[in-house]
This record gives structure tokens, C-alpha cells and sequence, in this order.
């Protein structure tokens, strides 16, 4: 049943049922996994206050949200709405709702006096860019800064990378929706299509792991950060994950983790070397044929030959690594691990980190090959890479970041940014409980 938390007609605030509250996102067309109810069932567990609120007309849901609130000096709260609220309808309907959804919010919360403010990120979209070229400013973002302004709600000039509680603003994205695999693949620049080609051929297989295996994804993502330039990640940000992938479950949450077989990959490049040196053998033979007869050898025989001999050459090379790999570090290798979420259309690639010495067997994008066939076939619409800086200069710290992400052909999204909307002026300026 949904509790009634604001009395006004025609429209009624309302505490859902986790059951209404659930149908209601996932029936929406794009709905971040911070709005849906195994977020909050997390940060409940954790110790957090939560309540799933939402704006009725009769039985009707118009919008909703998560809201949890954040202890601030022991004694006080402030309200975080982390991409969302999830709001139904289109153009002028759809900013109206959002506008009485808020003031209907601000009134609920401020009942409060503990709760000094609420600080909100939207999944709204300021603009898109195509490469490092700014699209134009949309309608959606233009009227909720209005509105934001008109409640006297201040934008943080903070990023993701300056605050733990200010949520990404740039977000690296691929459109996929009607995609089958293959399409989506062939979408894809050449260097992320040789990667996806290399699967079967090299000795990587990718398993998926449970969360009872997550010092797996730890210490590659600790090995990573050392060597980069990523920020690392926290003890408390790896407990949120594992517990988020139990509540959430294997189909909502996965942990791809691409491990190299060393005796596949060497029997692998035997069996290819087998059918190649019959080949080279053959051709050779015609080669000496010719050339006792005076004449040369044709182009396409020329040409097939040198491929040939080339690719004995690759495989060789192969070999010897892939022996010295084995010596050094067995038969089963991790090459990389990542982790990703799914809410309604659209695949959210949260954090991924890959050794460096074994980069040449493509690990990170065989993992990438997998989630593109699971995505294909799960109704995803947007392959969402996730944060960028939205700094595109070959000076960004996150460079090799985008320029990785870019080799996937997609766009940048800039999201309209984090508000802190203040519910008692003095007190909250003078605990400093926002900016």
C-alpha cells in the first residue's frame, strides 16, 4: 500500500510500495540502477534512511525516486536523489510533473528540521558530442536549470573526481538499440573489431564470477590504479558492489572476468600453424615450378604466399609468448575483469581494469565482445561506458580513457550536473552541508 506523505489534490505524494515502485521503473524507457529498488535496499542495509517516493494523479505513478539520506554531522541529514527522479511523459507534460514532483519533494522533506538539504542529480541530458564537438544545448536541461533556479537550488562546480558524493556529468555511450551482434560489432572501429576477432583463436575464454569471487575484480582494479592514473577504489565502494550484485543477481549484474588458457592458446596455434604450412608448401612448390619453366609466379599466388609465410611468423611469435607466460605464471592466467549493471535498456560498464603485461591477448575486449552479445540480445539500447572528465584535450587525465572508449564509435552525454536544493539556509550554510 502507498503511504500518502504530502495531502493535496489532484496530484499526491506518496511513499511506495517497493512492488508499485518497482513496476513503475522498470516499465520506464531509461531508468539508472541508482533508481532501482536494490540500490536502496543496499544503502538501507548499509545504515541509511530510504524512502521510494512518487507523485500520483488516482493510481496513476507520474514520477518516483529513491531517496537516501546521508548522516551529516551526526546530528543532521542531507537527501540524495542519485540520477533520478524517474519521471513519465514527454515535453511540457513531462516538466510539469517534474516541477510538482520537486515541490511536493521539498515540502515532505522539509517536515524534517534534521535534513538540511537535498542534493539531486538528474539523468537529464544537457547535450550530446559527436568526437569533441559540443551538440546544442536541449529543451529538457534549459527548463530544469529554470526550475532549479526558480526553487533556489545551487549547481556544485564540482565533478565525480573532486567529490565522492557528486555523481558523473559525462558519460561515454554507444547507441545500439535494434542491433543484432554483428551489426553492433561491425559499428565499431577496426581496432575494437580485431580484438572481437581474436575470440576462439587465442586461448581466452570469459567466465562470469559471482560475488563471492570479487577479489578477483579487487586486485585487478588495485593493479590497475597503481599504474594509471584511476582513482582507486575504496574498501567501502567495494563492499557497496559486492552487495549490490547479490541483491541485484547474476542477470542484473555482472562480473566478466577473461582468463587465458596458456595449453588452449598453444594448441590453438598449432592446429592453425597445421593448416597453414600445407599451404605454404604447395604454393612453394609451384613457385620452384615456375621459375624452372622461366616465368614468375603469379600475383595472387605471390601475394598468398607472402600472407602465409607472414602469418608463421605471427604464430611463431605467439609461441614463444605464450610459452614464457606459462612458465612464469601457469596454465590459467587473468588477463582482466570488469563490472557491469543492467537497468531498463541500457548496459552500464561501472569498472573494468586489466593487467599491462598481458594486453596483447585482447582480454578487456573479448570481455567487451560478451557483453555486446549479451546486450544485443537482452532489449539494450544504450551500451553505456559510463564517466568521462568531459575534458577532451590530450592533456585530460583520463585520455587514454576516452580515446580507449572512442575506438567503440559512440558519443559523449553531458547530464544537466549535481543541485543542492537548501531546506534551511543558516543552518545548513553554517555546517557547511553544501557545495
Amino acid at each position: 500500500m502507498n503511504r500518502e506523505l504530502v495531502e493535496e489534490s489532484p496530484m499526491r505524494f506518496v511513499e511506495l510500495a517497493e512492488q508499485d515502485y518497482e513496476q513503475f521503473v522498470r516499465s520506464s524507457e531509461r531508468c539508472f540502477f541508482t533508481q532501482l529498488p536494490a540500490y536502496g535496499d543496499v544503502r538501507s542495509a548499509e545504515g541509511y534512511r530510504v524512502e521510494r517516493v512518487g507523485l500520483c494523479e488516482g493510481e496513476t505513478i507520474l514520477a518516483a525516486a529513491t531517496v537516501v539520506y546521508q548522516p551529516w554531522k551526526k546530528a543532521f541529514l542531507r537527501a540524495h536523489i542519485s540520477y533520478g527522479p524517474v519521471v513519465s511523459g514527454q515535453g511540457e507534460e513531462k516538466a510539469a510533473v517534474t516541477a510538482e514532483f520537486f515541490e511536493k519533494l521539498r515540502q515532505h522533506i522539509g517536515t524534517d528540521k534534521r535534513v538540511l538539504s537535498i542534493r539531486v542529480t538528474p539523468l537529464v541530458v544537457r547535450r550530446f558530442y559527436e568526437g569533441s564537438e559540443p551538440g546544442p544545448e536541449l529543451d529538457e536541461a534549459r527548463e530544469f536549470d529554470a526550475l532549479m533556479e526558480t526553487m533556489g537550488a545551487q549547481r556544485l562546480d564540482k565533478e565525480f573526481y573532486d567529490s565522492a558524493d557528486v555523481q558523473v556529468r559525462f558519460s561515454y555511450v554507444k547507441d545500439i538499440a535494434g542491433m543484432s551482434f554483428k551489426e553492433a560489432a561491425a559499428s565499431c572501429g577496426q581496432v575494437v573489431r580485431t580484438g572481437f576477432n581474436r575470440a576462439g583463436t587465442n586461448g581466452v575464454e570469459v567466465r562470469f564470477y559471482g560475488p563471492d569471487q570479487f577479489d578477483v575484480l579487487e586486485k585487478v582494479l588495485q593493479h590497475t590504479a597503481e599504474r594509471t592514473d584511476m582513482h582507486a577504489i575504496t574498501d567501502s565502494a567495494f563492499h557497496y558492489y559486492r552487495d549490490l550484485m547479490k541483491r541485484l543477481g547474476p542477470d542484473e549484474m555482472m562480473m566478466p572476468v577473461a582468463v587465458l588458457n596458456t595449453v588452449a592458446a598453444l594448441d590453438q596455434i598449432q592446429k592453425e600453424r597445421e593448416t597453414i604450412i600445407p599451404k605454404v608448401e604447395r604454393i612453394s612448390d609451384m613457385e620452384a615450378a615456375a621459375e624452372a619453366e622461366g616465368r614468375a609466379l603469379g600475383k595472387k599466388q605471390r601475394n598468398q604466399l607472402k600472407e602465409q609465410r607472414s602469418r608463421l611468423e605471427v604464430l611463431e611469435r605467439r609461441e614463444k609468448e605464450t610459452l614464457s607466460v606459462r612458465e612464469e605464471h601457469g596454465d590459467e592466467i587473468v588477463l582482466g575483469a570488469s563490472l557491469f549493471v543492467h537497468s531498463p535498456h541500457e548496459l552500464v560498464y561501472l569498472v573494468s581494469g586489466a593487467y599491462a603485461e598481458f594486453q596483447s591477448y585482447y582480454g578487456i575486449y573479448l570481455i567487451h565482445r560478451a557483453m555486446f552479445e549479451w546486450a544485443t540480445s537482452h532489449d539494450v539500447h544504450r551500451y553505456n561506458m559510463y564517466g568521462v572528465t568531459g575534458d577532451f584535450s590530450e592533456d585530460a587525465s583520463d585520455a587514454g580513457v576516452l580515446h580507449f572508449k572512442s575506438q567503440f564509435q559512440g558519443y559523449v552525454e553531458e547530464y544537466v550536473g549535481t543541485y543542492d536544493l537548501v531546506l534551511h539556509n543558516k543552518l545548513a550554510s553554517a555546517l557547511g552541508a553544501v557545495g
